[in-house]
C-alpha cells in the first residue's frame, strides 16, 4: 500500500469520509453547498480517497432535512470535481431515494433502531455502519467504523472502549483533533465536515474545516 509521510512517518493511504450533514450545514442552499465542495477541493491533493456523505431523513427532531434537489446537484457536481457521494439514511424514504443513484455505501448511524435498513439494501451494495462496541454484524456487505457518540468525544474514551484492531480497520471521530488519525492510521475514517462558518447541530469542535484538513489530504 502506498503512504505519504508525516515527519518520517508514513501514513498509510485511507479512505476518508466528510460527513457534511443535511439541512442544518449547508443551510439548504445550493451556493453554499456548492461551497463546501469547492474548497474541500482547493485543499485536497489526492493522496487519499475522498467520499463526500450527506445525511437524508424525512424526520429528525430539530434537524432540518436536506433539500432533496441540493442533494442531486451537490452529487453530480461532485462527481465531475471527480467524488464520490453517498448519504446516511435514516428511513426507508430516503434509502429509496439514496439507491437512485450509483453510491459507494450506504451509512447507517450508531442508532441500532435503524438497523433494520441494512436488510433494506441489496447486497451488491456495502453497508458502512457506526456502532459503539465490538459487536461484529454479519454480512459480507458489513463495514464496521468504531464511535463514540459524542460531541465532542476523547481520543482517551475510544482508546477505553475499543481494542486497537477494531480502531484501526475504522473509525467515526468525533473528537477535536488528528490524535486518532496519526496514532491508528485507520483504513476508513469518518469526520464531520464544515466550513468555517457553517452553524447547525453537525457544526462545533469535532468538525473538520478545509483548513484543518490541509494537514491530512
Amino acid at each position: 500500500m502506498m503512504g505519504k509521510k508525516r515527519k518520517g512517518v508514513v501514513i498509510n493511504v485511507a479512505k476518508i469520509i466528510l460527513d457534511v450533514g443535511s439541512g442544518n450545514t449547508c443551510k439548504n442552499n445550493w451556493e453554499y453547498a456548492k461551497r463546501m465542495i469547492d474548497e474541500l477541493k482547493a485543499v485536497d491533493t489526492g493522496k487519499h480517497e475522498i467520499i463526500i456523505k450527506w445525511q437524508l431523513f424525512t424526520n429528525a427532531g430539530n434537524n432540518i432535512p436536506l433539500d432533496r434537489e441540493i442533494f442531486k446537484k451537490a452529487y453530480y457536481y461532485a462527481k465531475e470535481l471527480g467524488y464520490k457521494t453517498t448519504s446516511s439514511v435514516f428511513d426507508k424514504d430516503s434509502l429509496d431515494f439514496l439507491l437512485k443513484y450509483d453510491i459507494p455505501f450506504v451509512k447507517i448511524a450508531n442508532n441500532r433502531a435503524l438497523d433494520w435498513l441494512i436488510g433494506e439494501v441489496p447486497r451488491k451494495i456495502p453497508v458502512y455502519v457506526s456502532l459503539n462496541n465490538d459487536k461484529i454484524f454479519e454480512g459480507n456487505n458489513i463495514v464496521e467504523l468504531y464511535c463514540i457518540s459524542k460531541y465532542p468525544a476523547t481520543i482517551e474514551e475510544y482508546i477505553y472502549k475499543f481494542i486497537d484492531a477494531s480502531l484501526k480497520s475504522g473509525i467515526s471521530d468525533h473528537t477535536t483533533n488528528f490524535g486518532l488519525w496519526y496514532k491508528y492510521q485507520p483504513k476508513i475514517i469518518e469526520w464531520h465536515y464544515g466550513l468555517s462558518d457553517s452553524t447547525g447541530l453537525d457544526a462545533g469542535p469535532f468538525m473538520k474545516t478545509p483548513e484543518m484538513l490541509r494537514e491530512i489530504i
